[in-house]
């Protein structure tokens, strides 16, 4: 029934006006409807063109919601996209925490099936992996690109559900800046970021550090946070060909695990100290556009229980696309990738290293001003699990009175974790990748200047899911879920004053999937109630959620649904002149009980003030 609806209010939208549309100034800074971005082709192209669903968080909401984790805001603005959460701050690590990333129900725990890039390049832990989720801030950040369905490929591994591609700003206002938001909240949460740039004609550097720490609202179990983060960032724009980025950066955590509230833990600490970078040089000429990126990422862990571990991920990527005219482009690329570590198990170090090597290619032409075609393949080979050929080809026409439709078939895979070949138990090397296949069929409409909107309806079928099995435990490629779905998101713009978002998504899963509700609605409005001072309010609805009953647990999984929820958040900001800018939230507005894993509840009612200095 809930799909019916949702299908008739889309349709009542799409349906209002077929009148063309000029475009809209942007008086309530806000995207355009069809933007241009980069991580569905790794060149600049209109989103319009592309047979992929992408969604696309701007610079502006970034900034104005900046006391937030990253991740958060992702999953408020993008329908079939949810993250875990288990604290007013922080994500955790290892078994209990959260930070898991489901993109139509495909993510895995931890979340190994959803890529996260930075600026195009992979982020995982060289052992398990995964991303941390801990290890992003939102300042710096020119937007977010987020491809939902498989990526791989572009993106190789961990993009079978998509891909999340934090984009960092490269360019900053001309001359010598400096940017330093504060913020202080409930439960002694602190939030401090300094940046300084600095931009000319040639050449340009932006340096950062970050500090965020917290003393927990639970009052049995310990969920005390605190985390350190900097970045440094060198660009030169040599002629008008070349380009080159020359990126590093550091996180350190210190995060405390409180345990379910039936079994609250006061000492589960964890050490996380993760660094690295990326050399990109970029060229741009009349008929051939490259790039060349070399990557390494770095980490050491230390755990309460003895563990420690040192892993690293290094690669390169190197990618050349042939404009052919106007309207054909073909790409082809090679990503090597070599990573592991090392993990002090049973008082001896064990070391295990593997490597993934790909070549791609990537097809787009143009046909009658109107039809775009996409095809691409992808041969990886893995030096455990062997090797694989992925496709992906799709069609995107622009209609008549700015209709829409595109339709993609796609596949993406994943290889097998380090920690599953060779680490823990049930650990073995007799593991292949998991696969997804995704069908997707999407339309779009701008309806005069105000309302746009898009509808996606999709099939995920994932295969070769590895799992546990036992006695005695043994992982195995023996898992696999089917996913269908229905996925809404628009803008409404009532100027000079008011913007409407929306991000709706219905899902039903073959098997229970934690982390991926079955249901899910965001809603947000910002008023401007003058040229400086802007209120938000932001809402989510989230039914038939499921979360593992005891992620401690090295046994089979048994899944618990939780109960829904609605939530509201309301944010104001006020541009005091030219150099300050205040800020206050109020989370959870309804003081709203809810969990998003079992027995972790979420805090109430808090608060956030803060002020931005800018020079």
């Amino acid at each position: 029934m809930k799909k019916h609806v949702l299908v008739g209010l889309v349709f009542i939208l799409f349906t209002v006006s077929y009148g063309n549309s000029s475009v809209f100034r942007d008086t309530l800074k806000v995207y355009p409807f069809d933007p241009i971005v980069v991580t569905g082709t790794r060149i600049e192209m209109p989103k319009k063109d592309l047979p992929m669903t992408i969604s696309v968080i701007s610079g502006t909401v970034i900034d104005e919601q900046n006391y937030k984790p990253l991740l958060d805001l992702v999953s408020e603005n993008v329908p079939g996209l949810f993250v875990t959460q288990r604290t007013n701050i922080g994500y955790g690590v290892a078994s209990g925490s959260a930070g898991q990333i489901s993109i139509r129900g495909i993510g895995g725990f931890p979340n190994t099936q959803v890529a996260v890039l930075i600026d195009g390049r992979p982020d995982i832990m060289g052992l398990f992996g995964h991303p941390l989720g801990d290890a992003y801030f939102m300042h710096d950040i020119e937007k977010v690109e987020v491809i939902r369905g498989p990526a791989s490929v572009l993106y190789g591994s961990n993009a079978m559900g998509g891909a999340i591609n934090i984009i960092p700003r490269h360019q900053h206002q001309p001359g010598f800046h400096l940017y330093a938001p504060v913020t202080y909240g409930s439960y002694n949460t602190t939030q401090s970021f300094i940046r300084n740039t600095f931009e000319n004609d040639y050449f340009g550097y932006s340096l950062s550090a970050g500090y965020r720490n917290s003393d927990g609202f639970r009052t049995e179990g310990n969920d005390t946070y605190s985390s350190k983060s900097g970045n440094f960032e060198i660009h030169s724009r040599l002629n008008k060909s070349l380009f080159i980025v020359l990126n590093s950066y550091l996180s350190n955590s210190e995060i405390n695990d409180p345990g379910q509230s039936n079994a609250p833990k006061d000492t589960d600490w964890y050490k996380i100290n993760r660094s690295g970078g990326d050399l990109t040089v970029k060229h741009e000429h009349t008929y051939v556009v490259g790039e060349l990126k070399i990557h390494h990422n770095y980490g050491h862990h230390e755990v309460y229980d003895g563990y420690q571990s040192d892993d690293y991920t290094t690669g390169l990527n190197l990618n050349e696309t042939l404009l052919m005219n106007k309207t054909g482009r073909f790409t082809a690329g090679i990503d090597l990738k070599k990573y592991g570590g090392k993990a002090l198990l049973d008082g001896s170090w064990k070391k295990h290293d593997v490597t993934e090597n790909s070549a791609y290619v990537n097809f787009h032409q143009k046909f009658i001003k109107r039809l775009n075609v996409d095809a691409g393949l992808r041969y990886t080979d893995h030096s455990i699990a062997g090797d694989l050929i992925i496709p992906a080809v799709g069609l995107a026409a622009v209609l008549p009175h700015k209709w829409t439709l595109k339709g993609q078939y796609s596949e993406g895979y994943r290889n097998p974790t380090i920690n599953e070949l060779y680490l823990f138990m049930p650990s073995t090397i007799d593991l292949e990748q998991e696969t997804s296949k995704n069908i997707e069929l999407s339309i779009e409409k701008q309806l005069h200047v105000f309302l746009t909107s898009s509808i996606s309806i999709y099939k995920t079928v994932a295969e070769n899911l590895i799992q546990k099995i036992g006695p005695p435990p043994l992982y195995q490629n023996i898992g696999e879920v089917t996913v269908t779905g229905i996925e809404w998101e628009g803008q409404l713009l009532l100027p000079p004053r008011i913007a409407l978002n929306w991000a709706a998504s219905t899902s039903s899963f073959s098997i229970p999937v934690a982390g991926s509700p079955g249901e899910k609605v965001n809603l947000s409005m910002r008023f401007k109630a003058t040229n400086d001072l802007a209120f938000g309010l932001q809402g989510q609805w989230i039914n038939n959620l499921f979360s593992v009953e005891n992620p401690y647990s090295y046994g089979p999984v048994n899944y618990v649904r939780l109960h829904p929820y609605t939530l509201l958040n309301l944010h104001l900001n006020w541009d005091i002149n030219d150099n300050f800018t205040l800020s206050a939230k109020v989370n959870n507005l309804m003081d709203r009980e809810y969990e998003t894993m079992y027995l972790y509840p979420m805090p109430g009612r808090h608060f956030t003030v803060g002020i931005n200095a800018k020079y």
